[in-house]
């Protein structure tokens, strides 16, 4: 799904089992942790140090490209001042 392109996108394994996500990926000090999430409550659980904010974004830029190929927009993608992705649509014609 759109959650597991967006944990792959950033670098994490994810494996699916029944219900649950595992991850494994290196936290933002570099050292490996795991976390899991499961996909009947929505609980997302993390070992200390990861950047959740991070993973959010990550996600919503999933989403925003899943809409755009449903819609058959066109994105361009940039950074802005605060160093995150942000996407415009161009416009046809």
């Amino acid at each position: 799904g759109l959650l597991t392109m967006a944990l792959e996108r950033l670098g994490f394994e994810v494996s699916k089992r029944d219900d649950r996500l595992t991850l494994l990926g290196r936290d933002t000090y570099g050292y490996y942790g795991s976390g899991s999430y499961d996909t009947k409550t929505g609980r997302l659980e993390l070992d200390g140090g990861w950047e959740v904010n991070e993973i959010k974004r990550a996600y919503s830029g999933q989403i925003i490209e899943s809409q755009a190929r449903k819609f058959g927009w066109q994105l361009q993608w940039s950074t802005n001042k605060a160093g995150h992705r942000e996407a415009n649509v161009l416009r046809r014609g």
